[in-house]
């Protein structure tokens, strides 16, 4: 029994290591076939003269002042607080930063923040 226990873990550990690697290169296959279709959805936007983001469904940043910013095309809010709200976009994560924000209204399409908007930054890709 005891030879059982110490072989069990290593043929676990050789398996996830093997898995790993397929994991990786679909995710990479995956990337590349996205950027693929974003090269030609912005291709055909510029043939057919529409903004790229149409096409794409890419997120919309629209800011008034310092008071409020909306947001179009996005997924889902992943962290909320009065300092830092993150949002999930289809390519993308942006993070807004500032004092006494709230989301003031969202919708499927879009959402609106308010309060003292002190930076809109875009994260890494969405995973």
């Amino acid at each position: 029994m005891a030879w059982q226990n110490s072989t069990k873990p290593e043929h676990y550990k050789n398996r996830r290591k093997e898995n790993g690697e397929l994991y990786r290169q679909l995710k990479a296959q995956e990337k590349s076939e996205k950027e693929e279709r974003m090269r030609f959805l912005e291709i055909l936007s510029e043939s057919i003269a529409l903004p790229p983001d149409v096409l794409a469904g890419a997120p919309i940043v629209t800011m008034h002042g310092r008071n409020a910013v909306y947001v179009e095309n996005h997924k889902k809010i992943t962290e909320y607080s009065e300092e830092h709200i993150l949002i999930q976009t289809g390519s993308y994560k942006l993070a807004i930063e500032g004092k006494r924000l709230k989301i003031d209204y969202f919708t499927k399409e879009e959402l609106k923040i308010s309060g003292l908007i002190r930076r809109v930054s875009y994260g890494e890709e969405a995973v």
